[in-house]
């Protein structure tokens, strides 16, 4: 190879070389375009659910007059527009034994209403001791000590129909109760499968009738697997879905229970 063709085929070499830099480049730079707009396109939701949990909480805070603001809601949290669902249950059904599945936020909006109403008792139950502890400061900062009892109920293995779970260890204290509501926002869906599963054989059959459970996170796969399961082994329940951030179901026991 003579120096002036080596020389065209290293300019050749390095033309092509400089080329699929460039296209590199130009398809990064489109594919960033492309997630620009599509986030473009998603954000009129996001505002618009922004906007909707903004407003909950608003209404939220003007009804319960807590002396103190709530602790941080959203994400691992209870939504506002749940908590308002549930805070609008309680002023208006006023129910006397309020059981909850976890502790923290929804305690207080509860156990809240319960002072507001004259009447009532929330039962939270919460496998972390230090959330526990954290949840009762929260309430005797907010004068509420007396309208709530976080029951320490650490996780224990349970079977039913050939699934493990684990769930809330049974209390006495619960197991004596007659329940008018009971609110399941726990445990944590990543210890196993269908993780809430265990509260419909072990607290269902607790309900008066005319009780109502709320479930919150329905719209996860799960949740709604959960439901089903309920609704085939209580067909006495009466199903509401409820237009909440993370998806909320409602069960109602009727009259019609055996």
């Amino acid at each position: 190879m003579t120096i002036i063709e080596f020389i065209i085929a290293f300019s050749l070499f390095i033309i092509i070389g400089i080329l699929a830099y460039v296209f590199h480049k130009v398809k990064r730079v489109h594919l960033m375009q492309f997630e620009l707009l599509r986030q473009y396109q998603k954000l009129p939701d996001t505002l618009n659910l922004t906007y909707h949990q903004i407003q909950a909480f608003n209404i939220l805070d003007r009804r319960l007059n807590l002396t103190y603001a709530l602790p941080p809601l959203r994400g691992w949290a209870a939504s506002p527009d749940f908590l308002l669902l549930l805070a609008e249950h309680v002023h208006q059904q006023q129910p006397e034994v309020i059981v909850e599945c976890s502790s923290g936020a929804s305690s207080v909006v509860l156990a809240q209403c319960a002072k507001q109403n004259g009447k009532g008792h929330v039962y939270s139950l919460e496998h972390d001791a230090h959330y526990a502890e954290k949840t009762r400061q929260e309430l005797f900062k907010q004068g509420l000590q007396d309208w709530a009892t976080i029951i320490d109920a650490p996780l224990q293995e349970y079977s039913f129909a050939e699934q493990n779970y684990r769930w809330y260890k049974q209390s006495p204290e619960i197991q004596a109760l007659q329940i008018d509501m009971l609110v399941i926002d726990g445990p944590p869906a990543g210890l196993n499968s269908c993780a809430r599963f265990p509260a419909g054989p072990l607290l269902l059959p607790m309900l008066r009738e005319e009780a109502v459970v709320f479930l919150d996170d329905a719209d996860r796969g799960d949740e709604q697997i959960i439901i089903e399961r309920w609704l085939k082994e209580f067909p006495y329940f009466q199903r509401a879905s409820h237009n909440c951030e993370k998806g909320a179901v409602s069960l109602r026991k009727t009259k019609t229970s055996i």
